[in-house]
């Protein structure tokens, strides 16, 4: 069975540059954000994977299946 050859785009050009800028900044922001930033961030990961374990606990898949 033979498989379609499909292209890969690239980005070039101008498109290119503003794609690697926004990725730099958003990087050089992550990395300087504020420890009160990375726990507000922290909790509301955890509360979101606390709904989460409750839905799937309600799914009835078995004995807290996800805990």
């Amino acid at each position: 069975m033979a498989l379609p050859i499909v292209s890969i785009l690239v980005l070039t050009g101008e498109v290119a540059q503003r794609f690697e800028t926004e990725a730099e900044s958003n990087y050089q922001r992550n990395l300087n954000r504020a420890q009160q930033e990375k726990k507000a961030e922290t909790e509301a990961l955890e509360r979101g994977f606390s709904k989460l374990r409750r839905m799937l606990n309600k799914a009835h898949l078995g004995k807290n299946a996800f805990d």
